[in-house]
């Protein structure tokens, strides 16, 4: 039943299309949604937010566009039933890319190509403890590190409002990264490397967005 009504929520959204007037308002912000979702229930959530980007249009052509991601997790598993040791593990991960589009077509189906700086930074540290004694690590499982790219960006956007529209991307690029030392209580057990590589990404299912 819950599907059904999705299902109809979006069909008659889609109804207003054929009078849809040319898009208005100078911001965007969209997010990823799985159509496959709706249908499977084992195809994971409809809607998932783990990269926000949003759109400042200079002109009916031209837009800057930014995109953000933050996270942190952190745990503790205590080793003994007194709860005296135990092994504490956190971690936070950061990205932000900020770029240039160019757009083409109607007011209701746009294509853009253009470019963006992709700039992301993960850590990750463990904490421990063992009758009283202490170990503190920063980067226990080699995998921390600093990473600046140059990305195109080929997409579109179909508005199916002013206000509403769906649409998918692409973004070839390449990256450079700088992996973390691991250390153990300060002490460098491991010294960090370099890499350099070239990557497709796109967002899994359809994206969707509002504008005003």
């Amino acid at each position: 039943m819950k599907k059904f009504l999705i299902i109809t929520a979006i069909v008659l959204l889609a109804i207003p299309a054929v009078n849809a007037q040319e898009p208005s308002g100078n911001f965007a912000v969209d997010f990823n949604f799985d159509p496959a979702a709706i249908f499977d229930a084992n195809a994971g959530p409809m809607f998932q937010m783990p990269y926000i980007k949003g759109r400042y249009f200079l002109s009916s052509k031209t837009a800057l566009r930014v995109g953000f991601d933050f996270g942190f997790g952190s745990s503790k598993d205590y080793e003994d039933p007194d709860g005296d040791d135990y092994t504490k593990m956190s971690s936070a991960n950061f990205s932000l890319a900020a770029g240039i589009e160019k757009q083409f077509g109607t007011d209701k189906f746009r294509a853009y190509v253009g470019g963006e700086l992709p700039i992301s930074v993960y850590r990750s540290s463990s904490e421990v403890s063992i009758a009283d004694n202490t170990i503190e690590s920063t980067n226990p499982y080699g995998d921390d590190f600093f990473g600046i790219g140059l990305a195109a960006v080929v997409g579109f956007d179909y508005y199916i409002l002013p206000a509403l529209y769906v649409g998918a991307e692409f973004s070839p690029g390449f990256a450079f990264i700088k992996y973390r030392d691991q250390e153990v209580d300060n002490d460098v057990i491991e010294k960090g490397g370099n890499g350099f590589g070239f990557n497709i990404s796109s967002a899994s299912g359809v994206r969707i967005g509002v504008r005003f």
